[in-house]
């Protein structure tokens, strides 16, 4: 019996896991107290930091770290609140769909299915060298282990009932008959045919039309010229680093931990005493492959029960001792300091941030961003309503969209927004409505529009009246020889998307109707016009029924459920500079 994991994760996890964000206080919350409101559930800051702590906890076992810094709680804020935007959005789908997991079925498949990590490990294989399942049911049970176990349930917990959803609802839709003929028809196929191409060649002088032409056509069709609505921001970004006084601090520390060991100190207290990291108070056995390379070649030059002296890796400095090596795996126990920016650094940040979002609602932007030493930024446009946040970083894009929809030119942002590597203070500099473009600004573009319809009439006529000709009894190859100016080939086609890639959508899809001495025509393009005559078709029996109908349930639940699950309306009223 999984009698402690189960004991566990009974009382904590599956109360706060999957309640955490149904909890409500006792009272009304009043719009103080208001975090947000996602797809129109409004969020309370009970239930923000209720959120907050589970994403705390979860952070602390994912990274093993006994303390955090400022970037640490950065983070678990963005996971907190991504995590509640992703629940409220999958609940309300648990709920219409009636989907549950309860908690036998997560320790069932947890006796099922061991972690990747202990699959491989010496002591849970029997004698013929296969894993144990009994032994693998031991070490769930053994106290010590309970937390990594239920961590390992929390992982499915929040893992399963999505996936139970998904699996019902690609199973819930059905291949029909017509459908699966359709697609080993267009899959399977292998077409020979024979093509005219009717195109540029064809015009025995240049089109140029008259500036008269060009607007008769934009006033004939203003929607062919209507712009879309135009957004442009720019922002000042107030940039959070590593400071040479967090380096010190982080070296001084290391240097501390170093002498406490020179001076005889057991290296399991020094660890207790100085390391960011859950106490490795045992050696945790570990692939060579997953080491970063500077570690690997300080271990390698240890004899078992020595330690390094302080080195600096991508993840801090550190003072590693070696336990024990095999050929591919090490036993090795560390003491980790992380170098993290200072909380005075990131105070004073925050305070340049607000004084200057302050002061940018009177005065030039880019008179204060010279006087801060900043550059301004041009954000990349907002065109046709949809937001666009490449190259920002921003914790919470939710805040800026909501003020961008409404914002007019000049005002900045009073909120300045945190990243993950700084603060940004927006202004909105242009807002242009979707409005008919003035005719002088489209005029190249209508007369572009007015030569390839004059250009298309002179192709269309000579396919209309070679395809009369083709029905009265000429050849393909006759009419070709008899109009050097029309293209003829003739190619073997295998496969819809092979025509598709060849000649576009509109010759594929004509193709594919086609049975061998049939003919189609006229195919009307923007480049030209073709008229095709099929030679035969085989079949290459690539594509398998079973294949397409796995193929197409898969493609298909995974749209509807893409679908279903459409982020909701956001509001999001957190203080980006109290985190």
């Amino acid at each position: 019996m999984l009698i402690v994991a189960a004991a566990f994760v009974a009382g904590f996890l599956m109360s706060e896991l999957w309640n955490v964000i149904g909890r409500r206080g006792g009272r009304q919350q009043q719009d103080p107290n208001l975090i947000g409101v996602i797809g129109g559930r409004k969020i309370t800051a009970e239930e923000y930091r209720n959120a907050v702590n589970y994403q705390t906890e979860k952070y602390k076992q994912e990274n093993q770290l006994r303390d955090l810094s400022a970037g640490d709680y950065a983070q678990i804020q963005d996971r907190a609140w991504q995590f509640l935007v992703s629940e409220l959005t999958w609940g309300k789908l648990f709920e219409q769909t009636k989907t549950r997991i309860s908690q036998d079925e997560v320790l069932e498949i947890m006796k099922a299915n061991p972690p990747e990590d202990l699959r491989d490990r010496p002591e849970l294989k029997d004698s013929t060298g296969q894993f144990s399942r009994d032994k693998y049911v031991e070490l769930m049970n053994n106290p010590q282990n309970q937390q990594y176990f239920a961590k390992y349930f929390q992982d499915l917990a929040e893992m399963l009932p999505k996936e139970k959803l998904r699996i019902d609802v690609v199973n819930s839709y059905r291949v029909t008959g017509a459908e699966l003929a359709e697609a080993l028809r267009d899959n399977n196929s292998i077409w020979k045919v024979t093509s005219l191409y009717f195109g540029p060649k064809l015009l025995t002088e240049k089109v140029e039309p008259t500036e008269a032409e060009a607007r008769a056509y934009y006033e004939k069709h203003p929607d062919d010229f209507k712009g879309r609505d135009l957004r442009q921001m720019r922002y000042v970004k107030f940039p959070l680093f590593v400071t040479a006084r967090d380096s010190a601090d982080a070296l001084e520390k290391i240097q501390a931990a170093y002498a406490q060991l020179q001076s005889g100190e057991d290296f399991n207290l020094t660890v207790m005493d100085f390391s960011n990291l859950v106490a490795e108070t045992t050696a945790t056995m570990v692939a060579r492959s997953r080491l970063d390379a500077k570690t690997d070649t300080v271990l390698k030059s240890l004899k078992p029960g020595q330690y390094s002296s302080p080195f600096l890796a991508d993840y801090g400095w550190q003072i590693v001792r070696l336990d024990s090596a095999r050929t591919e795996s090490v036993a090795v126990r560390r003491i980790l300091i992380r170098v993290q920016i200072g909380e005075d650094a990131v105070a004073s940040v925050r305070d340049s941030v607000q004084n200057f979002a302050d002061r940018a609602k009177e005065t030039d932007f880019d008179t204060l961003a010279v006087q801060l030493g900043l550059q301004v930024m041009r954000a990349r446009p907002w065109v046709g309503g949809e937001p666009n946040f490449a190259g920002l970083d921003l914790a919470s894009p939710t805040q800026l969209s909501d003020w961008a929809k409404k914002a007019k030119a000049g005002e900045v942002l009073a909120k300045p927004l945190r990243g993950q590597s700084g603060y940004y203070v927006f202004q909105m500099t242009e807002v242009k409505p979707a409005n008919v473009q003035p005719f002088e600004e489209v005029k190249e573009a209508a007369m572009w529009r007015v030569r390839q319809e004059r250009e298309k009439e002179v192709w269309l006529a000579k396919a209309k009246e070679a395809v009369e000709q083709l029905k009265a009894g000429k050849t393909f190859e006759q009419y070709a020889a008899e109009n050097p100016n029309v293209e003829v080939q003739t190619e073997e086609v295998n496969g819809s998307f092979d025509a598709r890639r060849r000649k576009g959508a509109e010759f594929a899809g004509a193709v594919a109707a086609l049975d061998s001495g049939q003919m189609a025509g006229v195919i009307e393009t923007n480049w030209g016009a073709f008229v095709i005559r099929c030679d035969g078709r085989t079949d290459s029996g690539q594509l398998a029924s079973q294949q397409f109908t796995q193929q197409r349930q898969q493609q298909t639940g995974q749209e509807l459920l893409q679908g279903l699950l459409k982020e909701p309306e956001i509001k999001d009223y957190r203080d980006q500079l109290g985190f």
